[in-house]
Parts: C-alpha cells; sequence; structure tokens
C-alpha cells in the first residue's frame, strides 16, 4: 500500500488546521457516489472552502483500484463524524457505543465531537448500495492495519460513521450487511498478525 499525500488546502470548511487531541480509533465512511474516483471526491473536499456547500473532510480517501490518498495530517482533525442531529435509539446527539468508546468527545456537541479522537476513512463504491472492489477492500485493510500499529489500536477499535451518529447509513454496504464489516476487522486483524513488529 502506498499513500499519496493530497493534503487540502488549509481552509475553515474541510481542513480547519485543529490538533487532534488523541488517537481512540479509526471510522469508516463511503462516499456515496457511485463510480467517482478517489480523486474526484478529494476535489470535492477542496470544492468546500469556497464556503457554499456545510463542512466535510476525511483524514484518507480509499479509490477503487486500491489507490490511497491522504487529505488531512494525522494529528489534525477531518470532519467526518461530527453531529447535531439526534441518534434516533438513544435520542442524544451521538450513540450511546459513540458516548462510551469517546467520553468527552461525544458528550457535548457543542464544544468537541469525535472529530477530535478518530481518523476518518472514505471508500468509493462501485455502486449505489456500497460494493467494494477487492483492490479497495485490500487498501483499506492495510492502511487501518498500518494506523492500528502506529497508534496501538485494534480491529475492535474501528467502528462506522453510524455507528457514532447512529442516523446515517454509513457506510451503506456495512450498515445493511454488518456481517460484511465484520469480516473487514477480520481482514485488519489477519493484516496486523502478518506485519506484527513492522511498521
Amino acid at each position: 500500500m502506498k499513500i499519496i499525500q493530497r493534503l487540502l488546502t488549509p481552509n475553515q470548511y474541510s481542513r480547519p488546521c485543529k490538533a487532534i487531541k488523541e488517537h481512540l480509533g479509526i471510522v469508516m465512511h463511503w462516499t456515496a457516489n457511485p463510480k467517482a474516483t478517489a480523486e474526484q471526491n478529494r476535489q470535492y473536499f477542496e470544492s468546500l472552502k469556497a464556503g457554499f456547500s456545510g463542512f466535510a473532510s476525511a483524514h484518507f480517501i480509499v479509490g477503487q483500484n486500491g489507490e490511497v490518498l491522504q487529505c488531512v495530517p494525522e494529528n489534525e482533525i477531518a470532519y467526518h463524524c461530527g453531529s447535531t442531529q439526534a441518534d434516533p435509539t438513544s435520542g442524544k446527539v451521538y450513540t450511546d457505543y459513540a458516548r462510551a468508546k469517546y467520553g468527552q468527545y461525544a458528550e457535548n456537541c457543542k464544544v468537541t465531537s469525535p472529530n477530535y479522537c478518530t481518523l476518518g476513512i472514505e471508500l468509493c463504491p462501485t455502486d449505489k448500495d456500497g460494493h467494494l472492489t477487492g483492490q479497495t477492500l485490500k487498501a483499506a485493510a492495510e492502511l487501518c492495519a498500518y494506523l492500528c500499529k502506529k497508534y496501538k489500536l485494534t480491529a475492535d477499535d474501528i467502528t462506522t460513521h453510524n455507528a457514532v451518529v447512529g442516523w446515517k447509513d454509513c457506510p451503506r454496504l456495512w450498515v445493511n450487511h454488518p456481517e460484511q464489516f465484520e469480516a473487514f476487522k477480520k481482514l485488519v486483524s489477519d493484516e496486523l498478525a502478518k506485519n506484527e513488529g513492522v511498521l
């Protein structure tokens, strides 16, 4: 796996240059625009600097050919899992899982968010159901294993956007087929075991 640095221009809407406080987990997303490339999705994040379309970004985007673009440095926050909308199950802004996992970062959305303690990874799907190529899955597993090793995390510290906010079907395939997300985490665990002792 090769990480291609395509850092966003510093701006308040997609790369605010605010420091991550700690690394407690990795949040997986899908770009929700079938067939678009990693570079096209990166360009979307870049376009947000104009201030017309809200806040959004991720640290990494994994394309359908397995390319990995880095959009935000790992020591800065990306706008990938913040929320002001209530989780339909708990009635609170973040899910019970997120509040237990991320503590203070998920307790008061007016002050902070899980963006301050997580890394966000976007996956480029092949269709509206969110299917992923084998190359995307392989590169994403290698990337997650690399980040887990670097920040002393395990595959159990990898979660979905849906698990953090509760209301968004992201990544759609893994929300609808959680067994496939578990299979992905197994890929990461296998990658970690294979590369034990190597960074």
